[in-house]
């Protein structure tokens, strides 16, 4: 079997080509990054995979499955770039987008604005109807008013369509029925329900959660379409999967229903390679750090398990649908270094990207950056980069340093890009200290997963400096996000409102409520055409003690629910997690359903990984560079990452270099190559 993955991201696209072993061929992969070029655009991926394919003497004919992972919801989200599309609403609730919630992001100033909705008042649309608090109409849909709300839905001339009628989470007949008359008199607009978007209480973030959906939907939508036609015209037949926001993948049917589900993607592939490493690696807590060009994504991974968050905020948006864990901050290798008014050296928040990029890079980029100061301090060769494929300039990038850096906090240039590796260090580390913080993580236990083209340069600084237990390198990490769609599995995901107490909840209604989740999600693995013996189901329900706000999403073991439901076992679950979350739990306290969820999963064939093996002899050589005193250079060795086979160990100071990262290994820290050739890098001496 012949998979393909790529992941787009600001600066470069991961590839990664793996072939099963064959009669005809040994098993073996290979990887490549190439710049992504204009945002949006297929070009790039498109040069990318013919590319490696090549490389590979194969062309996209031959592969079997290729996964995607991309940023394009999300940039069309945070630019606001999205489509022209109009909210369906009940009469008198216009303003729902506008008016949101009392909290005020800054508590105490005396003026700020509101987060502006993807939505405009000018494009939302009122329609008689009502459907009270227990699913009863109150006020049936006439033809008078649908046809009144098909005139408005015309002259708005919109690319997409959200409804967020009341209470339709509980009577969704208003929504339906509108949905129809929608679709025959405007067959070819896209058409997206709250009630299957997100089937929950509160108005606002229902409504604003099917707002962002339809606002993103036709760009998502035109760009897998655009890219699967260009797949076709290359050649590829094989099964073309697109990655989930919540770590699964999904088929561009099922995208097409939800392009929600799709909005974070692209910070999904780094999580699940991390857990995947954890689990190879036989170690039970990390952080993964993914560092790309433009920013750094950042996780922590429980027992080879993720967390899953079920509501973010995005651009002051609301927004309800399933997400993998991650924090994203803006520190990449392509961030800018520069001084503020006051004098002191800052790193970011802007980026160079891929256009115009880094000023060693010579594509016309003036700013000095993260991989400039790298550079200089002799971390990066400038013939070895992505494997030699571009040469950078060191000229450019100390002309750069020196101009913005050097002369105005008058010091050398050598000292500039320590202090921009420092400084750009330093918010990464701060960076996974809030998430520990947050999460409740002893960082003493956890394993640093550094990843991304720039993460292996900072990884063990940021160990050192936060005492961590150590540092887990994959074997490809600049590819590692690339790397983690192959890992992944189809997954659906349902869910229901459910509101009744624990104790005194019918049987019937729990066993009878988890039973449609699972056939409904089974019916859409099957049009997947996963076989049922591949098929797996994850059930959840959202608890809550009665008079508490938030809810806690709780696994419900299949085993609680044979011959009935154990209400004592689900108490004991829902009280584990509650001291797990808040350091406390009250065992007399009533317990209460709020919703019913599944996650349900279609376990897909996938080429083994090719064994680990030295490609190379070793050829070890001197560099003097720059690692802890801008005045006094280190003589290091260099050691290319394809001569060093498991078992390996080896002292610091060194570096180890690749074609997609270079990994920077300190005095007083050691390395040792794992069986699938991770390196792992602990403090002492091997």
């Amino acid at each position: 079997m012949i998979t393909l993955a790529a992941d787009v991201g600001g600066t470069f696209t991961d590839v990664i080509l793996t072939i099963g072993e064959s009669s005809a061929r040994p098993a073996s992969t290979d990887i490549d990054k190439v710049p992504t070029g204009a945002r949006g655009s297929t070009v790039g991926i498109e040069s990318a995979l013919a590319k490696i394919t090549a490389a590979a003497g194969l062309s996209l004919a031959d592969v079997d499955l290729f996964v995607h992972g991309f940023t394009v919801g999300i940039n069309a989200l945070l630019t606001r770039a999205g489509a022209r599309a109009v909210l369906i609403v009940p009469r008198g609730q216009g303003d729902v987008l506008e008016i949101g919630n009392q909290i005020r992001p800054r508590t105490y100033a005396l003026f700020q604005d509101k987060p502006v909705p993807v939505i405009p008042k000018a494009q939302v649309i009122e329609i008689d109807e009502g459907i009270d608090a227990f699913g009863a109409v109150t006020l049936g849909l006439t033809q008078a008013a649908i046809s009144a709300c098909l005139d408005e839905v015309e002259q708005s001339k919109p690319e997409a369509v959200a409804i967020s009628l009341s209470f339709s989470f509980l009577n969704p007949s208003h929504e339906q029925e509108l949905a129809a008359h929608i679709r025959s008199r405007f067959p070819d607009l896209p058409i997206f329900l709250s009630h299957e978007i997100d089937p929950r209480p509160e108005e606002w973030r229902r409504a604003s959660t099917t707002a962002t959906v339809a606002y993103i939907g036709p760009i998502v939508s035109r760009y897998v379409t655009g890219l699967e036609a260009a797949l076709q015209k290359m050649g590829f037949r094989g099964r073309f999967l697109l990655m989930r926001s919540d770590g699964g993948v999904a088929t561009f049917e099922a995208a097409q229903r939800n392009p929600g589900h799709l909005l974070t993607s692209g910070l999904s592939g780094g999580v699940i390679a991390a857990e995947a490493l954890l689990q190879r690696a036989g170690l039970r807590a990390a952080v993964a750090l993914d560092v790309g060009g433009t920013s750094a994504d950042l996780a922590a991974v429980k027992a080879g398990r993720t967390g899953i968050r079920r509501e973010r905020v995005m651009d002051g948006q609301p927004i309800r649908l399933p997400t993998i864990d991650v924090e994203t901050v803006s520190n990449g290798g392509g961030s800018i270094a520069w001084v503020d008014a006051g004098g002191a050296l800052r790193v970011g928040p802007a980026s160079a990207g891929a256009v115009p990029g880094p000023a060693c890079y010579g594509t016309g980029g003036t700013r000095p950056t993260v991989t400039d100061a790298a550079v200089v301090l002799g971390w990066l060769t400038p013939k070895d980069y992505l494997g030699g494929e571009m040469t950078l300039d060191e000229g450019l990038a100390r002309q750069a340093l020196s101009e913005h850096v050097a002369a105005p906090m008058k010091i050398t240039v050598e000292a500039a890009a320590f202090g921009v590796i420092r400084v750009a260090n330093a918010a990464l580390v701060q960076a996974v200290r809030k998430l520990a913080v947050e999460r409740g993580l002893d960082l003493r236990r956890h394993y640093l997963i550094p990843a991304g083209g720039a993460g292996p340069l900072y990884g063990a600084m940021i160990a050192r400096d936060l005492k961590m237990a150590g540092l887990l390198v994959p074997r490809y990490p600049g590819i590692f996000a690339a790397e983690g769609l192959l890992a992944a599995d189809l997954c659906h995901r349902d869910q229901m409102h459910f509101h009744h107490p624990l104790a005194t909840v019918v049987d019937a209604l729990v066993l009878e409520g988890f039973d449609t989740l699972q056939r409904r999600t089974a019916a859409l693995l099957d049009a997947d055409g996963v076989p049922r013996r591949d098929q797996g189901f994850r059930l959840k329900a959202d608890m809550r003690h009665i008079g508490q706000w938030h809810d806690l999403a709780v696994d419900i073991p299949q085993r609680l629910l044979n011959g009935g439901v154990n209400r004592e076992g689900l108490a004991t679950l829902f009280h584990r997690q509650h001291r797990e979350l808040y350091g406390h739990s009250d065992p007399s306290a009533p317990i209460e359903f709020r919703g019913l969820s599944i996650e349900a999963t279609g376990k897909l064939s996938r080429a083994a990984p090719a064994p680990v093996a030295v490609e190379s002899a070793s050829n070890a050589r001197n560099r003097s560079i720059i690692l802890d005193d801008p005045l006094h250079p280190t003589t290091v060795q260099v050691h290319d990452r394809a001569s060093l086979g498991p078992g390996l160990r080896l002292n610091g100071p060194l570096l180890v270099s690749q074609k997609d990262s270079t990994t920077v290994v300190f005095p007083g820290q050691f390395l040792q190559i794992l069986d699938d050739g991770a390196v792992l890098v602990l403090e002492g001496r091997a």
